[in-house]
C-alpha cells in the first residue's frame, strides 16, 4: 500500500505502516481467530521474503513493500483474508470436487 503512494516511506516514523498491519491483523483475527507468527526478511531493496507456519506447513511469499511491517500486512491480506464468494467461485470452477464428502 505505501509503495503506491509513498515509495520513499520505509516507515519514516509516522506509524502509517503499523496502522496498516494493525488493520490487517484485526480483520484476519476476526475471521480466523488466533494468527500464527509471521516472519519477514529483507531480500533486496523493497523486496521481502515473508512466511508463517500453519498446520505444520510453511507458507511463504515474496512481497514488494517499503518495510517489513508493510510486507507482513500485505502477506496477511494475500494469504489469510479470504473473500468467501471468491473462494466459492474457485470451488465451482475447479476441475475436481473439493467439497468434503
Amino acid at each position: 500500500m505505501c509503495l503506491e503512494y509513498y515509495p520513499e516511506c520505509g516507515d519514516g516514523g509516522d506509524g502509517c505502516c503499523q496502522r496498516h498491519l494493525n488493520v490487517s491483523r484485526s480483520l484476519a483475527e476476526r475471521e480466523a481467530g488466533e494468527l500464527p507468527r509471521i516472519y519477514a526478511r529483507r531480500v533486496d531493496f523493497q523486496l521481502f521474503a515473508v512466511w508463517m507456519e500453519r498446520n505444520g506447513m510453511r507458507v511463504g511469499a515474496c512481497v514488494n513493500a517499503c518495510c517489513a511491517i508493510c510486507a507482513k500486512a500485505d502477506f496477511i491480506g494475500e494469504h489469510l483474508l479470504v473473500d468467501k464468494s471468491e473462494a466459492e467461485l474457485h470451488r465451482m470452477y475447479a476441475l475436481e470436487d473439493t467439497r468434503a464428502c
